[in-house]
């Protein structure tokens, strides 16, 4: 796959694309950091707080099915430009919210543009990109969840004093509106064979897929690896300022710091299972979801803001193993027809974990009187759960349906 494009225009093609998921992840972090002056504007309390951060990823897991299946059937440009150009509006929208329920309202929306979109930049990939180059485009694409949160962070501590947290949101959708149409130019160059491909895809694959066991570990995998690493994201900022007194700027610097590095870690594992991955994929997601788990434990009892950091980072970098080993999985083992369902499937399971991290950590910080242990160590169980599931996942024993899904086509 990838003939109708050539080299200029694949690079075109990802540079879009990481500009959407900067963006994306940007607003992502953004409102992590500005629910603290968002909370005392309309006095939510901490339970509160964490629906908001939840709003969000409930719709987005849900849409997660549905962008799948339209860019397998259909292909993907129309789905990518059309999920950016929806959660940009709502982007726009939430500098308008005025009540917690109209907030609430709003990131759920926020969820349904942008839900479908990871689903469908997969499918991009594997229209542009041949097999043995999927696993560094997709990694290059999907750090830029730490590219995104290093800028999202900066941003509202930068701007917050300037323009307030309302005044961030609009600097955000004026960017999403302007990639999403770059992507729509950039995506033109081979949008003759997307037709083709699309045309020729069966339409009934949900049935095949969900009775490939490949499938549903994965899902479980990043479902509790995504209920860890977003737990920890969400609550970062308002971790570091209520327990270690860091002040919202420098919430802004503490949080730039380990996100660049993770960026670079993650693009280090992708170049990594293209050139020596190939039989070490459980290997990786054991030990990244393994140290994961020993960082976090390191970050609940140290006495040092600097090794906290420290830990922090080394975190982001454990976690780069599961998670750049998951997304280019189903590039990797899923028939063609496929990627964008199997890859919609996984990453729904991903977000029912982040919908859950954020508004149970909530709970558990008000239940325990403002201590974030118990939060903690919700986190803690999940990563040695995805540890003990990613020791069951074995790709060769699917490979034989894996043959029988693709003559199927």
């Amino acid at each position: 796959m990838g003939s109708g494009f050539s080299r200029s225009q694949k690079m075109a093609c990802l540079s879009g694309l990481f500009l959407a998921w900067a963006v994306g992840y940007a607003d992502r972090i953004l409102m992590s950091v500005a629910i603290i002056p968002i909370s005392h504007e309309l006095a939510l309390d901490p339970r509160q707080a964490g629906m908001l951060l939840s709003a969000f990823y409930v719709s987005y897991a849900l849409m997660q099915l549905a962008g799948g299946w339209l860019s397998d059937r259909y292909g993907s440009r129309i789905v990518v430009v059309l999920c950016i150009v929806m959660w940009s509006v709502f982007t726009s929208a939430t500098s308008l919210a005025w009540s917690f329920a109209s907030l609430l309202a709003i990131r759920f929306m926020f969820g349904v543009g942008e839900g479908s979109f990871p689903p469908a930049s997969s499918v991009t990939i594997a229209e542009v990109f041949p097999k043995p180059e999927r696993a560094r485009a997709k990694s290059f694409l999907i750090s830029t969840v730490f590219l995104g949160n290093a800028a999202g962070a900066g941003l509202i501590g930068a701007t917050v004093a300037w323009l307030g947290w309302r005044g961030s949101f609009h600097i955000l959708s004026a960017a999403g509106f302007a990639v999403a149409l770059v992507l729509w130019f950039a995506l033109r160059g081979g949008i003759t064979a997307q037709r083709e491909r699309a045309a020729s895809r069966p339409r009934q694959m949900w049935g095949s897929l969900l009775r490939t066991s490949m499938a549903w570990k994965l899902t479980a995998i990043w479902s509790f690896t995504s209920l860890l690493y977003i737990g920890v994201q969400s609550w970062m900022p308002s971790y570091l300022m209520q327990t270690w007194g860091v002040d919202l700027k420098q919430v802004g610097l503490a949080t730039m710091l380990p996100n660049l590095i993770a960026f670079a870690g993650t693009n280090v594992v992708g170049l990594l299972l293209d050139k020596h991955g190939k039989g070490r994929e459980r290997l990786f997601m054991v030990l990244g979801a393994l140290f994961s788990a020993v960082f976090l434990a390191l970050m609940m009892i140290t006495a040092s803001i600097y090794l906290l950091l420290m830990y922090w980072t080394l975190l982001l970098l454990a976690f780069n193993f599961v998670y750049a080993t998951v997304f280019a999985a189903p590039l990797r083992h899923f028939p063609e027809h496929l990627i964008g369902s199997a890859t919609g499937l996984m990453n729904f399971g991903g977000q029912i974990g982040g919908s859950v991290a954020p508004v149970a950590m909530g709970a558990l910080i008000a239940a325990t009187g403002g201590s974030y242990l118990a939060a903690f160590c919700l986190l803690l169980a999940s990563a040695v759960t995805s540890a003990i599931i990613a020791t069951g996942w074995r790709p060769d024993g699917d490979s034989a349906v894996a043959v029988q899904l693709a003559a199927a086509k």
